[in-house]
Formats: C-alpha cells, structure tokens, sequence
C-alpha cells in the first residue's frame, strides 16, 4: 500500500471537492479546490456516500490501495449504500482509521453490516432515501452538463461551416461583381467609342476606304505605333493586293452620279487618313527648366509616383497604392507635394495596383485630369480599381465589428466610374501633346499585358521613366526592346526590384515549375494528386496558366478568383493580334461562380490557379484548407512573400522538409502537403537592367522601386562601370 489509510482518506475527499467544485452549482465561481475540502470535510463524506456514481469512480481509481486498507474506506466506496452511509458518520471522528487487531485484507467493493463492531446504529432509512434522492439529482444534474457541452460542441462546429460557407458566398458575390463592373466598364467603353466615331473623320474615311478596298490581313497592317518587334512581319503587304479594288455597289452608283472614278476618292481618303508628313518642328521657344521628383516607389516597393515638371507643366508618371498602410494614407507617400498646383496629365505605365491603384482619388480632385495609358492597360484598370473598392468596403467592415474607428476609404465607386471616362488609349509609338510642346511617348516594357514606359520630352530635353520591365519573353507577353526616342535621354528613371540578383535562369524555373506538377498530378486520374498555385491576379496567374496548356497539354487546370476575369480580358485584347493569347479551352477552365465548394470535393487531379498569391484572403485560402493536409498535394508559391504573409510562414515551416500546424486565418491546418517556391518573374535582374542601362545611354541614372540597401550595391557597380547613378530624389536638368 503505497498510501496511508490517513492519506487516502484526504486524497479522496479532495476528488470530492474537485467533482462538487464542477457541478454547474459552482461553474462559474473560482474556489480553491484544497480549501473547499478542508473546509467541507464531513460534507463531502456524506456526497461520497449519497452518489453511487462518485463511490463507483473512486472505487475504480484507487482499486489497487483499497485491496489492503482499512475496513471503512473499503464500506465507504462500497456497493452498498446503507453501509457506505454509516462508513461515512464513523469517519468523522477524531481517531476515524485506527487499525483493529488481527486485520484482514477486505474485499473491495464489499459493504459494513448494520452492526459494524463499533457500536454504531444502522442508519436511518429516511437519510438514505434523501441521500438516494440527492445521488439522482446530482446525476441529472451531470447528464445535463453533458448535453449542454455537446449542444455547445455541435454548436460551434455548425458556426465554423456557416463561417466557411458565408465566406464562400462573399467570394462568389465579389466574383460576380467583378464580372458585372468588367461588363459595365466595357459597355461604357463601347459608348464613349461610338460618341467619338460620331464625330471621327478619320474613322468616317477608313470606313469608305474599306468599302472601295478590302483592309489587309491583320497581321499586313502598318501603324505607326507598332511593336517595333512586329513591324517586320507586319510590314509586308502584297503589291497585286494593294492595287486590287472592289467597290461596294452603293458607292459605284454614288460615284458614277457624281463623275469622281473610285482611283480619285481612294486617294482622298488616303490624303485624310495618312497626312504629308510635316516637317519636324524645332523648338524655338525659351529653354525649359525639366525637373523629376518621385514622390513614391523611391527607395521602397509600393505607392510608385513621379512628378515631372516643364516650366509651368506638370504631368505625373503612375500614382499607386502602397501596400499594409491605412486606406486613408495609402496613396503615394509624397502626393501631397503634387497636389500643390495644377496636373496637366497622368501617364500609367502599367495596371499593377502599386502603380494605378490611387488614380480614382485624383481624378475625383482633378475632374478633367486626362488618364493616359496603352489600350490594354485602359482593359485592365477598371477590373482592378472595383476590386481595390471592395477590399476598401472589406476592411470598413472588419473595422466596425471590432469596435475600432471606420477610417475613410480614398475612393469607391462613383469615383472609379467617373475615373475609367477620363482614360485616354494611346499606342506604343505614337508622339502625344500634353501641353505648350510638352510631348509623351509610350514604349511596350514587357512585365504584363499593356505595360509600357514613357519618353518625356520638352523641346530637345527628354526623361525615359521604364515602369516595371522585363528584357525576358514570357509566355504571356514579349519582353521590352528600347526605343530609339529612348536612347540618349538627359535621365533614365529605371525600376531595380531585383537589382541584387545577379542573374537567374528562367527556364531552368520554369522546368522546375513544369517537373513539380508532373511529379504531384502523375499520368492517370487514379494516381494524381492536386496542385494550388496561389499567385497574383494580374499577369502572374494567366503566365502560370499559359506555361501549363503549352507544356503539360494532359493535365486539368482550373482559374480562380479575379485572376479568371483577368484571364478573359488577355483573350479579348490579344485577339486579332500578331500574338493571340488562349488560355481558356481544351484542359484550362474558369471556376464558375458557386462551383466551387463542388469542386472542392471532386476535383482530384489537376492544378488550381487562383488568388490571393500570398495567401491572405480569396479563394487561395479556401483550397488551401482542403489541400494542406492531403499528403498527395502540393502547394507551389509562384512569387516574392511579404514577411507577414501567411506565404512566408509556411514557406518557413516547409524549410528542411518540416511539417506541422499552420495557422491559416482562424483555422490549424495539419501540413501534410509538399510545400515550395518557384520563380516565374516579370521583372528584369541584374544582368537585364544592366542592358537596358547600357542600351538607353542616358546622361543619368536614377534607381527607383527598389530595397534601398541593393539599390547601393547596384548603384555603385553601375558607377565602377563609367555611368552616372544621381540619388533617387528631386532631379534637375543642368548643362
């Protein structure tokens, strides 16, 4: 016997204490459980010996101690419940557990008869019938303590699949209003185009002209503001073809009436719609002071913005939304400084929010400022200014549940309305006016679809700011070729976000890439697994896309989210061109709104491109709970993770092939899945900003979009070269 008879005695009115302490009588107090059995010592003997469930569980915890112990903590916990009364009176003397002579080892589980050997009275009938009584209600008591945990287990389970599935509906709701606002923004496109051709001289002369002859092929058309990449197969147009004409009959009537032979109006036409060219006009004018200012995406990556001035003309190059800043201080962190004078223009390089996301702020305090960006760009940026509107509504809306101040979100959806009337579609190579000989020019960068760089000139002075670039091809887009308007600039103003990579091997990713799906997917539906690939809605999902219907024809795929949407207006601008995008078709399909939680259980085999790319929000986050603890899955992150991401942490937890929990939003997630990155960058390296440098030839250089620390390095390997690196702050034209 390993305890006392004294000690055994204590240690089970101290379970007592503990069972009577979480009796729903006392849940919601705090007592010292040691204190309430000192204090309650007789009390509890009587619970002992009133609760046959109490004496039974006691009884089987310290079965091994009462097999050779005193006579009356083996009654007490007996079977019997007269006798377990009577063991508990004679327990509360002084000397309750002295030995008697000639002690034998008692049975557990038996009783005490009604003369016990020490002069006791059997007890009463009426207390055992109340103790009996107090025994059942104590039972109901925990039987009803019992259902009320599991109605609360069942309870929060139901709230935990009514969470996840009002999740899904807001996703699905989001996505169809991205669809609707798409759709909205591209009738009112539609109208603005159909009011200008009222009005279109030039558009009124092509269509007469294609009456009297055919336009050539599309891949036959010269435009000035051609890719240079595409100018050679686009230049040829057949001789034969050319002096071919086929009058439309209406017109022939209307010519013969008339006496004017189909050769003369041809030639009308062509007068309006090609003009001589005029002589290059030479400025004349007083010289202009050309100033550049950045006032955001400097040293940093995120709210990127360049004021650039000429004499009294101001134009701003991007304005965008800096990245885990309050929605009432996320634009550009110097705006205000622009804000001090008129803004005569706005040039988008490109769609990406930290380049284009606060220009719906501007245009509502500049209600004639005109936008001016590539036609594709012009597709993209209504898509992506209702989605930053949502996101702003979202985070009103977490702000006020928990009880913190609502704070003002920059614009919602007047203002992106009003926004997509001021945008401006100009061409790649074509010269634009901005004011008094202050004059724009747009060359394709690479990076995504409609991304361009911008000449600023301002009589014989120029500034070459590049945007985000890529020198790379990319499955999705061509990759940038300097312009001759380009080289020689007075500055070049030069994105550096991987400036610090000396040089990385695209195709080698891609390979990987490639390798990773087939190795997870397999050859038959039998075997294969799932691959979520979270990424970026704009550019980086339709590249993922593009990259597995070229090279893995076999394997399913699915788009998600707004990267789907994106996905449909790559299509829609690319057809026609000389490089027609299909992402959709044959193994490649959208997930279609309220499909999804369907999907989820049936899609075994295949790949789910979908947002957000670092995992924090949309429909990434709900594949990733069903992917995550599935030992066949993968989970391949396709770009750079912000520390604080959920992206980063789990790229952390995979280092060394580790596994565990992950906390993904409120849920613990097993990982069971192979986790992994991979590089499909669109933005140039070292070795490609070198070039591009070296290609422009510009008098100086100015490193922007970029960590600060790299910038350094880079800047003084640039120097050690024989080029001219000036801070990245206020810059001024001297001779």
């Amino acid at each position: 016997m390993s305890q006392t008879p004294a000690q055994l005695l204590d240690a089970m009115i101290l379970d007592a204490a503990r069972a009577a302490v979480e009796s729903p009588m006392y849940a919601e107090e705090q007592i010292d459980v040691p204190g309430f059995a000192k204090v309650n010592r007789e009390k509890l003997l009587d619970l002992i010996a009133c609760v046959p469930t109490l004496r039974a569980e006691l009884a089987r915890k310290y079965r091994d101690d009462l097999a050779d112990t005193h006579p009356r903590l083996v009654a007490l916990l007996g079977a019997d419940g007269a006798g377990s009364v009577a063991a508990a009176k004679a327990l509360r003397g002084p000397r309750p557990l002295r030995m008697p002579r000639g002690r034998t080892r008692a049975r557990v589980g038996g009783g005490l008869p009604s003369g016990n050997g020490d002069g006791q009275r059997s007890p009463d009938p009426a207390a055992i019938r109340r103790s009996e009584r107090f025994g059942r209600r104590l039972a109901e008591v925990r039987a009803a303590r019992d259902q009320a945990r599991a109605q609360r287990d069942y309870a929060r389970t139901e709230t935990d699949r009514l969470r996840r599935d009002l999740e899904a509906a807001e996703q699905d709701r989001d996505e169809s209003l991205a669809v609707s606002e798409a759709l909205r923004a591209e009738l009112a496109a539609e109208r603005a185009r159909a009011a200008k051709l009222a009005t279109d001289v030039p558009a009124a002369a092509a269509v007469l002209r294609a009456a009297l002859l055919p336009p050539p092929a599309p891949a036959s058309v010269v435009d000035v503001d051609i890719d240079p990449r595409e100018r050679e197969a686009e230049g040829a147009v057949g001789a034969a073809q050319a002096a071919e004409t086929r009058v439309d009959p209406r017109i022939s009537t209307a010519l013969a009436k008339t006496e004017v032979t189909p050769e003369l109006l041809l030639a009308i036409l062509d007068g309006v719609l090609a003009p001589p060219a005029q002589a290059e006009q030479v400025w004349v004018g007083e010289p202009r002071e050309i100033v550049l200012t950045p006032l955001g995406g400097g040293t940093h990556i995120g709210g990127s913005c360049m004021l650039v001035s000429a004499g009294d003309v101001r134009l701003l190059v991007d304005a965008g939304m800096r990245p885990r800043k309050p929605m009432d201080d996320a634009g550009p962190e110097h705006i205000d400084v622009a804000l001090t004078g008129r803004i005569d223009a706005i040039v988008i390089t490109h769609a990406h929010n930290d380049h284009a996301g606060y220009v719906p702020a501007l245009t509502a305090r500049y209600p004639n400022l005109p936008v001016i960006c590539t036609p594709d760009t012009a597709a993209l940026l209504p898509t992506m200014w209702n989605d930053s509107v949502r996101v702003f509504e979202r985070a009103r809306d977490d702000c006020a549940q928990r009880d913190e101040p609502l704070a003002e979100p920059p614009y919602g959806q007047p203002q992106v309305l009003a926004a997509q009337h001021r945008i401006r579609e100009v061409r790649c190579g074509r010269v634009v006016e901005i004011a008094d000989g202050v004059t724009i020019t747009l060359f394709p960068a690479g990076h995504i679809l409609g991304a361009a760089g911008v000449v600023v000139s301002a009589g014989p002075n120029r500034i070459t700011v590049t945007g985000d670039v890529s020198d790379l091809e990319q499955a999705s887009v061509p990759g940038l070729v300097v312009p001759e308007v380009a080289r020689g600039s007075d500055l070049l103003v030069i994105e550096s976000t991987y400036c610090g990579d000396h040089g990385s091997n695209r195709e080698a990713e891609v390979e990987k890439f490639v390798r990773m799906v087939a190795e997870t997917v397999g050859d038959s539906a039998a075997a294969g697994g799932r691959v979520l690939v979270p990424a970026f809605a704009l550019g980086r999902a339709q590249e993922v896309a593009l990259t597995l219907r070229n090279r893995l024809p076999d394997v399913p795929v699915l788009i998600d989210g707004m990267a789907k949407e994106i996905a449909t207006i790559y299509e829609k601008q690319t057809a026609g061109s000389a490089r027609p995008l299909e992402i959709y078709g044959d193994q490649v399909s959208a997930v279609r709104p309220g499909d999804r939680q369907q999907l989820l259980r049936t899609f075994r085999r295949g790949v789910v491109v979908t947002t957000s790319g670092m995992l924090t929000a949309g429909p990434a986050v709900t594949w990733a709970r069903s992917i995550l603890p599935d030992p066949d899955a993968a989970l391949l992150i396709a770009g750079y993770q912000d520390e604080d991401s959920p992206g980063f942490e789990l790229l952390e937890l995979a280092e060394g092939d580790r596994r565990g929990t992950f906390a993904l939003g409120r849920d613990e997630l097993e990982v069971n899945a192979r986790v992994a990155k991979f590089g499909l960058s669109a933005h140039a390296d070292r070795r490609g900003l070198s070039s591009i440098i070296t290609d422009v030839g510009a008098r100086d250089v100015m490193l922007v979009h970029g960590v600060a620390s790299k910038q350094r390095d880079f800047a003084d390997n640039l120097t050690r070269r024989g080029l001219s690196v000036v801070p990245t702050r206020r810059w001024q034209l001297t001779e």
